[in-house]
């Protein structure tokens, strides 16, 4: 029997999977390993995809008059050629619509998306005082822009994390609905059913994704789903915020504010404004409501993903 779909991210390498640091090492990532029975991923070690060993010299950025290279740190050898041409292999053979998310490794000179050294020459030299991109990581940042891309180091902050796994499972969702061999119903079904999370992150972007589905206009399948696929780039470039958030839990409050006692709606109402003042978790108030769901058996609401839009152990 085969495996069910799962989401793809594409990762670099020495995070877990692979002893091909400069020094022969692996870097043990928790989250990566958390992410493993949830994902499938596609590793990248673009060092070693030029034909270097592990371990090896270590390589860095050397930037003069406004040209960067890709250099070893003592010996100056210019790996710079061979670098570009295994990227523009990669995009030559990497399918971007098959990848729903991307982690790097930080500050690396080839995986690093941002905040990378850079010297003025090889040897030593102390770093220059700005910072610059990767070889590998800036490329990928610069031809994936619709894809969410972090590296280890962000993803250890809780909002950041939340929000990068809520756009891959948001992004895989809606692979799934174009590979469906009825697209609109599959589409019909998925904003209904991601309609607190969509409003969560953006108001103004579900309403127009609501107009799309809607297809008052009666376009064909691939026109609708491409439009679609185009407003929901606007979600992922979205972060939560509690005026947002706020608004999108008063409306799940609305189904139930005709169940609950005067204590319990006095209860809801406080913690959504200590919620403001950053002193109850988005998570909590979101529990709160859940039981709601289940007490009353709310049907339209048990399907919303505002509850569980990732595995739950991800979110430890």
């Amino acid at each position: 029997m085969s495996r069910p779909e799962r989401p793809k991210i594409l990762c670099s390498a020495c995070l877990t999977f692979c002893n091909c640091r400069y020094d022969g090492s692996r870097l043990n990532n928790e989250f990566v390993e958390m992410l493993k029975p949830y994902v499938d991923f596609v590793t990248v070690c673009p060092e070693m995809g030029i034909g270097e060993p592990s371990p090896r010299e270590a390589i860095r950025i050397v930037t003069k008059s406004g040209v960067s290279r890709l250099m070893g740190s003592y010996s100056g050898i210019d790996h710079t050629d061979k670098m570009n041409q295994y990227i523009a292999n990669f995009f030559a053979t990497t399918e971007v619509a098959e990848i729903d998310g991307i982690i790097l490794k930080g500050k690396s000179p080839t995986c690093g998306f941002k905040d990378v050294k850079h010297y003025g020459n090889f040897g030593k030299v102390p770093a220059l005082m700005t910072k610059t991109s990767g070889f590998f990581g800036g490329a990928v940042k610069n031809r994936f822009k619709e894809l969410i891309i972090e590296d280890e180091g962000r993803l250890l902050n809780r909002e950041i994390r939340d929000h990068f796994l809520t756009s891959v499972f948001l992004r895989f969702g809606f692979r799934q609905v174009k590979a469906s061999s009825q697209p609109l119903k599959a589409l019909n079904t998925y904003h209904t059913n991601n309609k607190y999370l969509l409003m969560a992150y953006n108001q103004a972007a579900l309403k127009r994704l609501g107009t799309i589905v809607a297809n008052h206009a009666h376009l064909e399948s691939a026109e609708v789903i491409s439009a679609y696929d185009q407003e929901l780039n606007v979600i992922y470039a979205s972060q939560l915020k509690p005026g947002k958030n706020v608004n999108m839990l008063l409306h799940l409050f609305g189904y139930f504010k005709n169940d609950l006692s005067a204590d319990e709606k006095k209860f809801f109402l406080e913690q959504v404004a200590l919620y403001q003042k950053d002193l109850v978790t988005f998570s909590a108030l979101l529990l709160i409501l859940k039981a709601w769901v289940v007490r009353f058996d709310e049907t339209y609401l048990k399907e919303q993903t505002i509850f569980s839009h990732y595995p739950i152990d991800l979110g430890r």
